[in-house]
Protein backbone atom coordinates (compact mmCIF):
# COMPACT_ATOMS: atom_id res chain seq x y z
CA UNK A 1 0.00 0.00 0.00
CA UNK A 2 1.63 3.64 -0.86
CA UNK A 3 0.66 6.29 1.77
CA UNK A 4 0.16 9.46 0.67
CA UNK A 5 2.50 11.36 3.13
CA UNK A 6 4.53 14.71 1.68
CA UNK A 7 6.68 17.75 3.66
CA UNK A 8 5.19 21.42 3.17
CA UNK A 9 6.65 24.55 3.50
CA UNK A 10 4.98 27.72 4.91
CA UNK A 11 3.57 29.36 2.28
CA UNK A 12 1.34 26.15 1.57
CA UNK A 13 -0.63 25.61 5.01
CA UNK A 14 -3.85 28.03 4.00
CA UNK A 15 -4.29 24.91 1.62
CA UNK A 16 -5.40 22.82 4.15
CA UNK A 17 -8.53 21.31 6.08
CA UNK A 18 -6.77 21.78 9.64
CA UNK A 19 -3.31 22.17 10.86
CA UNK A 20 -2.74 19.73 13.44
CA UNK A 21 0.24 20.96 16.29
CA UNK A 22 1.12 17.65 17.78
CA UNK A 23 3.34 18.81 20.34
CA UNK A 24 2.60 18.45 24.14
CA UNK A 25 -0.28 21.01 25.58
CA UNK A 26 2.32 23.02 27.09
CA UNK A 27 4.33 24.01 24.50
CA UNK A 28 0.86 24.63 22.69
CA UNK A 29 -0.42 27.44 24.98
CA UNK A 30 3.32 28.93 25.00
CA UNK A 31 2.62 29.13 21.24
CA UNK A 32 1.31 27.92 17.79
CA UNK A 33 0.00 28.47 14.17
CA UNK A 34 -2.81 30.67 14.70
CA UNK A 35 -5.81 28.28 13.83
CA UNK A 36 -4.12 25.03 14.57
CA UNK A 37 -5.52 22.53 16.91
CA UNK A 38 -3.70 20.86 19.28
CA UNK A 39 -4.30 16.82 18.99
CA UNK A 40 -0.62 16.28 21.18
CA UNK A 41 0.59 12.66 20.80
CA UNK A 42 2.28 12.80 24.17
CA UNK A 43 1.13 14.81 26.86
CA UNK A 44 2.41 17.29 29.47
CA UNK A 45 3.62 14.56 31.66
CA UNK A 46 4.12 11.88 29.39
CA UNK A 47 6.92 13.97 27.40
CA UNK A 48 8.84 14.89 30.27
CA UNK A 49 8.81 11.07 31.34
CA UNK A 50 10.00 10.05 27.20
CA UNK A 51 12.62 13.05 27.80
CA UNK A 52 14.21 11.98 31.22
CA UNK A 53 14.40 8.33 30.16
CA UNK A 54 16.34 9.19 26.91
CA UNK A 55 18.65 11.24 29.13
CA UNK A 56 19.09 8.86 32.22
CA UNK A 57 18.74 5.50 30.24
CA UNK A 58 18.98 5.31 26.89
CA UNK A 59 17.17 6.24 23.30
CA UNK A 60 15.79 3.06 22.62
CA UNK A 61 14.13 2.52 25.93
CA UNK A 62 12.82 6.49 25.70
CA UNK A 63 11.46 5.48 22.32
CA UNK A 64 9.61 2.16 23.14
CA UNK A 65 7.68 3.85 26.28
CA UNK A 66 7.26 6.71 23.57
CA UNK A 67 5.99 4.55 21.00
CA UNK A 68 3.12 2.90 23.37
CA UNK A 69 1.83 6.34 24.56
CA UNK A 70 1.77 7.60 21.34
CA UNK A 71 -0.29 5.00 19.80
CA UNK A 72 -2.75 5.41 22.92
CA UNK A 73 -3.02 9.15 22.16
CA UNK A 74 -3.31 8.98 18.80
CA UNK A 75 -6.22 6.12 19.19
CA UNK A 76 -8.04 8.65 20.96
CA UNK A 77 -7.81 11.46 18.43
CA UNK A 78 -8.97 9.14 15.79
CA UNK A 79 -11.74 8.13 18.58
CA UNK A 80 -12.52 11.84 18.74
CA UNK A 81 -11.44 14.67 16.35
CA UNK A 82 -10.99 12.00 13.08
CA UNK A 83 -14.40 10.09 13.91
CA UNK A 84 -16.40 11.97 11.13
CA UNK A 85 -13.76 13.18 8.87
CA UNK A 86 -14.40 12.15 4.76
CA UNK A 87 -11.46 10.65 3.25
CA UNK A 88 -11.23 13.98 1.37
CA UNK A 89 -10.10 15.10 4.70
CA UNK A 90 -6.72 16.87 4.33
CA UNK A 91 -4.76 17.77 7.62
CA UNK A 92 -1.20 19.32 7.47
CA UNK A 93 0.82 18.03 10.96
CA UNK A 94 3.61 20.33 12.75
CA UNK A 95 5.67 18.98 15.75
CA UNK A 96 8.59 20.70 17.21
CA UNK A 97 10.93 20.40 14.24
CA UNK A 98 8.83 18.41 11.97
CA UNK A 99 10.33 14.88 13.26
CA UNK A 100 9.09 12.19 14.94
CA UNK A 101 5.92 13.14 16.71
CA UNK A 102 4.65 14.62 13.15
CA UNK A 103 5.47 11.78 11.45
CA UNK A 104 3.96 8.79 13.70
CA UNK A 105 0.59 10.64 12.94
CA UNK A 106 1.07 10.92 9.61
CA UNK A 107 1.72 7.77 9.19
CA UNK A 108 -1.24 6.67 10.62
CA UNK A 109 -3.38 8.94 9.01
CA UNK A 110 -2.40 8.08 5.66
CA UNK A 111 -2.61 4.39 6.40
CA UNK A 112 -6.13 4.91 6.87
CA UNK A 113 -6.48 6.47 3.61
CA UNK A 114 -6.39 10.48 4.25
CA UNK A 115 -3.27 12.84 1.97
CA UNK A 116 -1.65 13.73 4.51
CA UNK A 117 1.29 16.61 5.14
CA UNK A 118 3.98 17.62 7.09
CA UNK A 119 5.32 21.40 8.13
CA UNK A 120 8.95 21.12 6.89
CA UNK A 121 11.04 21.93 10.11
CA UNK A 122 7.74 22.06 12.26
CA UNK A 123 7.60 24.58 14.82
CA UNK A 124 10.80 25.57 14.66
CA UNK A 125 10.93 27.05 11.12
CA UNK A 126 7.54 28.71 11.93
CA UNK A 127 9.03 30.76 14.70
CA UNK A 128 12.09 31.97 12.52
CA UNK A 129 9.21 33.21 10.17
CA UNK A 130 7.71 35.44 13.25
CA UNK A 131 11.04 36.99 13.95
CA UNK A 132 12.14 37.47 10.50
CA UNK A 133 8.69 39.22 10.15
CA UNK A 134 8.89 41.52 12.97
CA UNK A 135 12.50 42.21 11.92
CA UNK A 136 12.11 43.20 8.57
CA UNK A 137 8.97 45.18 9.74
CA UNK A 138 10.94 47.25 12.27
CA UNK A 139 13.52 48.14 9.45
CA UNK A 140 11.28 49.42 6.32
CA UNK A 141 8.08 50.88 8.09
CA UNK A 142 7.08 54.24 8.23
CA UNK A 143 5.69 54.83 11.95
CA UNK A 144 4.09 57.48 13.96
CA UNK A 145 3.55 57.36 17.38
CA UNK A 146 0.44 58.67 19.41
CA UNK A 147 1.88 59.81 22.61
CA UNK A 148 0.45 61.45 25.38
CA UNK A 149 0.29 61.09 29.31
CA UNK A 150 -1.81 58.68 30.78
CA UNK A 151 -5.73 59.15 30.26
CA UNK A 152 -5.62 61.17 27.09
CA UNK A 153 -7.86 58.32 25.32
CA UNK A 154 -4.48 57.52 22.55
CA UNK A 155 -6.11 53.80 22.45
CA UNK A 156 -9.74 55.15 21.37
CA UNK A 157 -8.06 57.67 18.78
CA UNK A 158 -6.34 54.37 17.36
CA UNK A 159 -9.29 52.77 17.36
CA UNK A 160 -10.72 55.42 15.39
CA UNK A 161 -7.91 55.59 13.14
CA UNK A 162 -8.47 52.12 12.43
CA UNK A 163 -12.17 52.26 11.64
CA UNK A 164 -11.22 54.71 9.00
CA UNK A 165 -9.10 52.74 7.26
CA UNK A 166 -5.81 53.28 8.62
CA UNK A 167 -2.85 51.46 9.38
CA UNK A 168 -3.08 50.48 13.24
CA UNK A 169 -0.88 48.17 15.53
CA UNK A 170 -2.72 47.88 18.87
CA UNK A 171 0.02 46.05 20.84
CA UNK A 172 -1.94 46.68 24.23
CA UNK A 173 -4.63 44.44 22.44
CA UNK A 174 -2.60 41.99 21.06
CA UNK A 175 -1.13 41.36 24.63
CA UNK A 176 -4.50 41.74 26.49
CA UNK A 177 -3.30 44.39 29.07
CA UNK A 178 -3.81 48.52 28.67
CA UNK A 179 -0.33 48.67 29.67
CA UNK A 180 -0.20 50.16 33.25
CA UNK A 181 0.33 49.07 36.79
CA UNK A 182 -3.68 48.96 36.67
CA UNK A 183 -3.66 47.83 33.09
CA UNK A 184 -4.74 44.32 33.57
CA UNK A 185 -8.17 42.84 32.05
CA UNK A 186 -10.39 41.17 34.59
CA UNK A 187 -10.77 37.64 33.76
CA UNK A 188 -8.27 38.07 30.83
CA UNK A 189 -5.00 36.00 31.05
CA UNK A 190 -2.40 37.90 28.75
CA UNK A 191 -0.44 35.47 25.92
CA UNK A 192 2.66 34.11 26.74
CA UNK A 193 5.44 36.26 25.02
CA UNK A 194 6.21 33.89 21.89
CA UNK A 195 2.13 33.89 20.82
CA UNK A 196 1.68 37.66 21.32
CA UNK A 197 4.92 37.65 18.81
CA UNK A 198 2.92 35.58 16.70
CA UNK A 199 -0.24 37.59 16.77
CA UNK A 200 2.08 40.66 16.29
CA UNK A 201 3.17 38.92 13.06
CA UNK A 202 -0.10 38.33 11.72
CA UNK A 203 -1.09 41.69 12.34
CA UNK A 204 1.93 43.28 10.56
CA UNK A 205 0.92 40.70 7.52
CA UNK A 206 -2.13 42.78 7.28
CA UNK A 207 -0.30 46.07 6.62
CA UNK A 208 0.61 48.24 3.52
CA UNK A 209 3.73 49.37 4.29
CA UNK A 210 3.59 51.83 1.21
CA UNK A 211 1.53 53.81 4.53
CA UNK A 212 2.31 55.04 7.55
CA UNK A 213 1.46 52.82 10.39
CA UNK A 214 0.12 53.93 13.51
CA UNK A 215 1.14 53.02 17.25
CA UNK A 216 0.59 54.02 20.84
CA UNK A 217 3.80 55.44 22.54
CA UNK A 218 4.42 52.31 24.84
CA UNK A 219 7.24 51.00 27.58
CA UNK A 220 9.18 47.80 26.35
CA UNK A 221 6.70 46.23 28.71
CA UNK A 222 3.08 45.82 28.41
CA UNK A 223 1.91 43.82 31.60
CA UNK A 224 4.57 40.97 31.43
CA UNK A 225 5.01 41.19 27.60
CA UNK A 226 8.45 43.06 26.36
CA UNK A 227 7.87 44.28 22.82
CA UNK A 228 10.36 42.91 20.63
CA UNK A 229 13.48 44.80 20.87
CA UNK A 230 13.87 45.92 17.32
CA UNK A 231 10.31 47.06 17.28
CA UNK A 232 11.05 49.32 20.48
CA UNK A 233 13.81 50.99 18.97
CA UNK A 234 11.95 51.63 15.99
CA UNK A 235 9.29 53.02 17.96
CA UNK A 236 11.36 55.37 20.15
CA UNK A 237 13.38 56.72 17.57
CA UNK A 238 9.94 57.29 15.09
CA UNK A 239 8.21 60.94 14.55
CA UNK A 240 5.05 61.37 17.19
CA UNK A 241 1.92 63.06 17.65
CA UNK A 242 1.25 64.37 21.11
CA UNK A 243 -1.97 63.82 22.83
CA UNK A 244 -2.86 66.37 25.25
CA UNK A 245 -5.49 67.55 27.55
CA UNK A 246 -5.99 68.53 31.53
CA UNK A 247 -5.22 66.73 34.48
CA UNK A 248 -8.86 66.77 35.47
CA UNK A 249 -10.52 65.52 32.42
CA UNK A 250 -7.76 62.47 31.73
CA UNK A 251 -8.88 62.09 35.52
CA UNK A 252 -12.87 61.75 34.91
CA UNK A 253 -11.85 59.52 31.64
CA UNK A 254 -9.70 56.66 33.99
CA UNK A 255 -12.41 56.74 36.15
CA UNK A 256 -15.24 55.91 33.48
CA UNK A 257 -12.27 53.17 31.85
CA UNK A 258 -11.02 52.01 35.09
CA UNK A 259 -13.60 51.71 37.74
CA UNK A 260 -13.93 47.68 37.81
CA UNK A 261 -10.06 47.46 38.02
CA UNK A 262 -9.57 50.14 41.13
CA UNK A 263 -12.79 48.28 42.82
CA UNK A 264 -10.27 44.69 42.34
CA UNK A 265 -8.53 44.37 45.80
CA UNK A 266 -6.32 41.77 44.57
CA UNK A 267 -5.38 43.91 41.76
CA UNK A 268 -5.16 47.35 44.11
CA UNK A 269 -2.96 45.46 46.39
CA UNK A 270 -0.30 44.44 43.87
CA UNK A 271 -0.43 48.09 42.65
CA UNK A 272 -0.10 49.26 46.65
CA UNK A 273 2.70 47.08 47.00
CA UNK A 274 4.64 48.96 43.70
CA UNK A 275 3.86 52.48 45.01
CA UNK A 276 5.31 51.57 48.67
CA UNK A 277 8.87 50.18 46.86
CA UNK A 278 8.78 52.89 45.16
CA UNK A 279 7.86 55.75 46.52
CA UNK A 280 8.26 57.58 50.33
CA UNK A 281 5.55 57.03 52.15
CA UNK A 282 2.55 60.20 51.42
CA UNK A 283 1.74 59.21 47.94
CA UNK A 284 1.15 55.39 48.79
CA UNK A 285 -0.64 56.56 52.04
CA UNK A 286 -2.60 59.10 49.85
CA UNK A 287 -3.58 56.46 47.68
CA UNK A 288 -4.68 54.35 50.37
CA UNK A 289 -6.83 56.38 51.76
CA UNK A 290 -8.35 57.69 48.72
CA UNK A 291 -9.24 54.53 48.01
CA UNK A 292 -10.69 53.30 50.80
CA UNK A 293 -13.12 56.41 50.56
CA UNK A 294 -13.79 55.72 47.12
CA UNK A 295 -12.53 58.95 46.41
CA UNK A 296 -12.50 57.85 42.88
CA UNK A 297 -11.75 60.71 41.09
CA UNK A 298 -9.45 62.58 43.56
CA UNK A 299 -7.31 59.11 43.72
CA UNK A 300 -7.31 59.27 39.44
CA UNK A 301 -6.12 63.50 40.31
CA UNK A 302 -3.52 62.11 43.45
CA UNK A 303 -1.73 59.25 41.05
CA UNK A 304 -1.52 61.27 37.68
CA UNK A 305 0.26 64.44 39.78
CA UNK A 306 2.16 61.61 41.89
CA UNK A 307 3.23 58.78 39.34
CA UNK A 308 2.11 59.00 35.64
CA UNK A 309 2.97 62.08 34.89
CA UNK A 310 6.46 62.03 36.35
CA UNK A 311 6.66 58.72 34.80
CA UNK A 312 5.78 59.56 31.36
CA UNK A 313 7.90 62.81 31.82
CA UNK A 314 11.17 60.00 32.32
CA UNK A 315 10.11 57.40 29.58
CA UNK A 316 9.23 58.91 26.35
CA UNK A 317 11.87 61.43 26.31
CA UNK A 318 9.88 63.63 23.31
CA UNK A 319 13.02 66.12 23.36
CA UNK A 320 15.18 63.55 21.18
CA UNK A 321 11.95 62.91 18.67
CA UNK A 322 11.02 64.60 16.03
CA UNK A 323 6.88 65.64 17.02
CA UNK A 324 4.88 66.18 14.32
CA UNK A 325 2.08 67.95 16.04
CA UNK A 326 0.79 68.43 19.56
CA UNK A 327 -3.36 67.77 19.36
CA UNK A 328 -5.81 69.63 22.54
CA UNK A 329 -8.95 67.35 23.00
CA UNK A 330 -12.24 68.62 24.00
CA UNK A 331 -13.45 68.42 27.59
CA UNK A 332 -14.90 64.98 27.04
CA UNK A 333 -12.39 62.31 25.18
CA UNK A 334 -14.39 59.93 23.97
CA UNK A 335 -16.07 62.85 21.91
CA UNK A 336 -13.21 64.01 20.65
CA UNK A 337 -11.81 60.61 19.91
CA UNK A 338 -13.41 60.30 16.29
CA UNK A 339 -12.55 64.15 14.82
CA UNK A 340 -9.10 63.64 16.29
CA UNK A 341 -8.68 60.39 14.13
CA UNK A 342 -9.98 61.97 11.21
CA UNK A 343 -7.72 65.13 11.31
CA UNK A 344 -4.87 62.61 11.84
CA UNK A 345 -5.89 60.36 8.97
CA UNK A 346 -5.74 63.78 6.39
CA UNK A 347 -2.66 65.01 7.40
CA UNK A 348 -0.35 61.85 7.81
CA UNK A 349 -1.92 58.77 6.81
Amino acid sequence: MTLYIDEKNLEDIDDFDAIIDVRSPREFHEDHIIGSVNLPVLKNSEYEKVGTIYQNISPFEAKKVGARLVSLNISSHLETFFHNKKKSFRPLFYCARGGQRSNSFAIICASIGWKCSTLDGGYKTYRKSIIDEIKQFSEVSKIIIISGKTGNGKTEILSHIASLGGNVIDLEGLASHRGSMLGSLPGTDQPKQKYFETLLAAQIKKIDLSRPVFLEAESNKIGEINIPAELFKKMRHSKCIVIENTVENRARFLVSRYTNVIEDEIVVEKFFKFLTSRYQPDIPQKTRDLWDSKSWIDLATHLLDSHYDPSYERSMNLKDREILSHVKCKDDIEESAPDLARDIISKYG
